[in-house]
């Protein structure tokens, strides 16, 4: 838990850029959705709260929404699909996450997908961007290099079943380069894990858990190239996948052995 330490998402041109800028705190402020017709109940979490862990089939674990496969070291979340055309910055949300740009929503808390991909001991690197302090000064920062968060990446599967056919994607067949066409790289996820202020997980607050446009309070970041988010060169969905809004899906998160890489930086959201 990070106390004291209140950690704010970078400028859109660069991590440098927004030092100048009069940013209000992570979940000072959050900008809400309308909740989905599917998760019309839904309730925004609290960033806080831990059900009880509840025994499962074949020795898994359920937190919340959220499963836990010790056997094969996979934290499943349960999501429905909720674009079917245009332009993507994420692709996990809450409903009071960026619904408008997220690819899928889902009502399980991030904060219970953190407890979750901690107890399979995932590996974290909380250090990809820059920290304010409680009196709101920037914290000295350093850019990290590949090899210092080479053992954080992991890899994402979504899966489905089609009629009785089991079905599963690495996400490349459904986002596609908007100007080149080509898929989505499969293999530049980072687990960044969000942060605590106030005690609470902001992640949970801010409701979106998977960005593609990094995003300090993501607890899963893209750091490959978002081509400075132009629509004629961002990642759109793409419009032959064969996912309709509205269909059940599950994302399988999983953490492999990574070896030392070159990477892109990420391209970095501008804090609330």
């Amino acid at each position: 838990m990070e106390s004291r330490r209140m950690k704010v998402r970078p400028s859109i041109l660069s991590v440098f850029a927004v030092l100048a800028a009069g940013i209000l705190p992570v979940g000072a402020d959050v900008e809400q959705e309308e909740p989905a017709p599917a998760f019309a109940d839904f309730k925004s979490p609290d960033g806080r709260s831990v059900p009880p862990f509840e025994k499962l089939d074949g020795g898994r674990i359920g937190i919340g929404k959220v499963i836990v496969d010790p056997a094969r070291k996979q934290v499943i979340v349960p999501a429905l699909v909720n674009m079917e055309e245009g332009l993507i910055e994420y692709v996990l949300c809450l409903p009071n996450g960026k619904l408008h740009e997220s690819l899928l929503v889902t009502d399980a808390d991030p904060f219970h997908m953190s407890l979750a991909m901690k107890m399979l001991g995932f590996k974290a690197f909380e250090n990809f961007f820059p920290v304010r302090d409680e009196n709101l000064e920037w914290l000295p920062f350093t850019p990290p290099e590949p090899r210092d968060f080479a053992d954080a990446y992991v890899s994402l599967k979504l899966k489905w079943k089609d009629g009785k056919v089991d079905r599963e994607s690495d996400l490349s067949d459904l986002v596609i380069n908007a100007r080149t066409k080509q898929p989505f790289p499969a293999d530049k996820w980072l687990y960044t894990n969000s942060f605590f202020y106030s005690g609470a997980y902001q992640c949970s607050l801010c409701g979106n858990a998977i960005a593609i446009f990094a995003d300090r309070s993501s607890m899963i970041n893209y750091i490959g190239d978002y081509n400075e988010g132009d629509n004629e060169a961002g990642w759109i969905v793409h419009s032959k996948h064969p996912l309709k809004p509205g269909d059940p899906v599950e994302i399988v998160i999983t953490q492999p052995f990574r070896s030392v890489r070159e990477s892109s930086k990420p391209h970095i959201q501008p804090a609330p």
